[in-house]
């Protein structure tokens, strides 16, 4: 190779088609929004010599951090329009949705619109001979984050380097030089993301379900979403694993088309704790199980699950989680046995179900990662509820033009009582009426206003659950932070009464 050649830029089009970015040095490239994941993008970009403007349209002083944290070889530019330069790639923040002027702006004048688990995806490939890593891509509307640990927890205790990244935790591209040749990446994708990956292929796609939900940022369009989410399995192939939900309607149909295309195509892995399956990943009654061509193979008794963990875990929809994972750890050559020992000692991460107190006999759940209707049906059919013990319901928050008729059918049948907060409050109310009967609902005015009301509401023991159905935007910075404020009004309530 002549020096010239050896310092050739590559041309975007070349860029473009290509799944294996072995050099960028020189081209150009536009990082749009200094998020988490906009700085991560611009900064390996920066490190591999490629010409790299990165933007972000609120000003420099109330974003001054974040682009402190730009590798000085990347122009910062902030707080005017985005203006393409010829010929240059965008790197799309996830925030930047399709509908919204910068994505329409990059999409009319950009060479390629792609976004950071993209960018890493490509730049990750020159690795290894260009095969990269292996990476488990997890998406879906509910349990995404659970699945991702547990399967991130599942390949740790079996001995393995594992990358937990994504959506959940720090960028990919954080860690894009400090990989080691055996590391396996497990990455959680929103859709957000995957609108921005169009040569993305994991080698295992894990695909928890497909529900309404972020129907603002697509528009109103279920159908968007619903593409962008199968996106993560568009491109999969021969030797590649599709694990789907295999109560999901439309998983189940998608598989049903797609399965059939071997030797060439991916395989499909159904999994479901809610229907014993003929094959796949199951349960029995008191296992999880495989059912395939070679007979039955268990992986852990029900009971087992986090039993060495900080507590044990339970839920039909914790039962889906760790099936899911069973899989895709399967299908990167993980036994029986080493899988039981990763579901014996995980812990679900924060805000998932989990116990934040005790006041007089009646036990308090945070489920503030219920943020769409979906999530809040798993949450309140997986809570068990002792008999004779009420059940409260605290849900609500802010609009995400979700649909609450499904939720209000389930919320009717499984609460004895409602209290509502948020601006959904009174539209969450009108659909409970409409599916009625109802129990009482009441109103609060805030979060930690509605702790004592379902405390008082709940009567001798029982559980009170925050599962809100709802994003945390209205009065929260996340959900997390919805969460802690919950645990915190609990901590409060019970210091206040002696407890």
């Amino acid at each position: 190779m002549s020096a010239s050649e050896r310092h050739a830029v590559p041309e975007a089009d070349e860029l473009a088609a290509s799944a294996v970015w072995r050099s960028v040095e020189g081209a150009s490239f536009a990082v749009l929004g200094l998020g988490r994941s906009g700085v991560a993008a611009a900064n390996a970009l920066a490190r591999r010599g490629a010409d790299v403007m990165a933007w972000d349209d609120q000003p420099h002083e109330r974003i001054a951090s974040q682009v402190a944290k730009l590798d000085p070889r990347v122009t910062a530019r902030c707080g005017s329009p985005y203006v393409a330069r010829p010929g240059e790639i965008a790197v799309l923040s996830p925030g930047i949705g399709p509908t919204t002027p910068t994505f329409r702006r990059a999409r009319a004048s950009a060479a390629l619109i792609i976004g950071e688990i993209e960018l890493f995806y490509r730049l990750d490939r020159a690795a290894n001979d260009g095969l990269g890593h292996p990476i488990v891509a997890i998406t879906g509307t509910d349990g995404k984050t659970t699945t991702a640990s547990l399967i991130a927890e599942l390949f740790e205790k079996a001995g393995h380097e594992v990358l937990l990244a994504g959506n959940i935790g720090e960028p990919l591209c954080n860690h894009i030089d400090s990989l080691g040749p055996q590391a396996i990446v497990v990455a959680e994708v929103s859709a957000f993301q995957l609108i921005t990956a169009p040569l993305f292929r994991p080698r295992v796609a894990v695909l928890t379900n497909i529900a309404p939900d972020h129907l603002d940022y697509f528009g109103g369009d279920f159908e968007a979403y619903a593409a962008a989410k199968l996106a993560v399995c568009q491109r999969s192939g021969a030797g590649d694993v599709i694990v789907y939900n295999g109560v999901d309607p439309r998983l189940t149909a998608y598989a049903s088309q797609h399965k059939d295309q071997q030797p060439t195509g991916a395989r499909f892995w159904s999994f479901s704790a809610r229907r014993a399956l003929e094959s796949g990943f199951t349960a029995d009654g008191e296992r999880l199980i495989r059912v395939g061509p070679a007979g039955t193979s268990a992986f852990c008794e029900m009971g087992e699950l986090g039993a060495d963990g900080e507590r044990p875990w339970g839920g039909i929809h914790n039962q889906d989680n760790a099936l899911a994972a069973a899989a895709a750890a399967t299908a990167l050559g993980l036994s029986p046995s080493e899988i039981r020992l990763g579901l014996r000692s995980f812990a679900p991460p924060p805000h998932r179900c989990e116990p934040v107190g005790n006041i007089g006999g009646v036990r308090f759940i945070n489920d503030s990662k219920a943020t769409n209707p979906h999530a809040a049906i798993a949450g309140l059919l997986g809570t068990e509820v002792p008999v004779g013990q009420r059940l409260v319901w605290i849900g609500g928050g802010s609009e995400k033009d979700a649909s609450f008729d499904e939720l209000a059918a389930v919320v009717n049948a499984r609460a004895d009582a409602v209290i509502l907060a948020g601006a959904t409050a009174t539209r969450i109310e009108q659909a409970l009426r409409t599916a009625g009967p109802t129990p009482p609902i009441q109103h609060a005015p805030t979060l930690h206003a509605a702790v004592p009301m379902a405390l008082q509401a709940a009567g001798e023991g029982g559980v009170v659950l925050l599962s809100p159905a709802c994003a945390s935007f209205d009065a929260f910075k996340s959900y997390a932070h919805r969460g802690e404020e919950f645990r915190q009004a609990v901590t409060q309530l019970a210091r206040a009464m002696g407890v």
